[in-house]
């Protein structure tokens, strides 16, 4: 039985601990209302990705206001077709508190042109 290798990505230190702990998804507790096409279950990839959408999400709006200089809050998303990018922004988004927080979806695709846009 052939067994995955392991890599430095499959692992992260724990602020609190100090110590390499591996990646585990959250919980996943099924919806009241099911429909298909609309789950989203975490996996090991959509967590990592995730924390790194909340580390830049959580960085200051000024990173200095001695030199007036902003903060690049800007985050991309790359990978090929079928690698969850999607599914990992609306699991983020998922969690936002809708009274302080917008969130509108426009899909592009390889079709979409600056014109089109």
């Amino acid at each position: 039985m052939a067994v995955e290798k392991e890599t430095v990505f499959d692992y992260y230190v724990d602020p609190n601990t100090k110590s390499w702990k591996i990646w585990e998804a959250e919980q996943w507790v099924p919806p009241k209302r099911m429909a298909f096409s609309q789950l989203l279950i975490p996996t090991m990839d959509s967590t990592r990705a995730e924390f790194i959408i909340k580390k830049i999400a959580g960085l200051p709006l000024m990173r200095s206001e001695k030199r007036k200089e902003p903060g690049n809050l800007s985050t991309l998303l790359v990978g090929g077709a079928g690698t969850a990018k999607t599914s990992v922004i609306l699991m983020f988004t998922s969690k936002f508190d809708t009274a302080n927080m917008l969130f509108k979806r426009i899909n592009f695709s390889s079709a979409t042109t600056p014109y089109n846009f």
